[in-house]
């Protein structure tokens, strides 16, 4: 499987080319270090929708009290590598 990664850390300016090459994929994932019910992720959900995006969405991010910003959150969080993978396989 074919698989994308877009650095995406604000939603201030949509490009339109790339939500065109979201709009036909089979699944986003949107990793942050943010809340999860305000970052970006759930934003850009709205956005995809807008955009005509059909696919399967997730979006991860901080989710548990603990002291953020620090690397040991990734996995607490479940935003490490294998947290990030887990997520992909759930969408394929």
């Amino acid at each position: 499987m074919k698989v994308g990664l877009i650095n995406k850390p604000t939603l201030n300016v949509n490009d339109p080319e790339t939500m065109k090459l979201l709009r036909d994929a089979a699944f986003v994932l949107v990793v942050e270090c943010f809340n999860v019910r305000t970052g970006v992720g759930s934003r850009f959900g709205t956005e995809l929708l807008m955009a005509g995006f059909k696919g399967r969405y997730n979006h991860l991010g901080a989710h548990k009290e603990g002291p953020g910003g620090l690397w040991q959150q990734m996995g607490y969080q479940g935003l490490d590598p294998e947290g990030i993978m887990k997520a992909v396989r759930a969408l394929l």
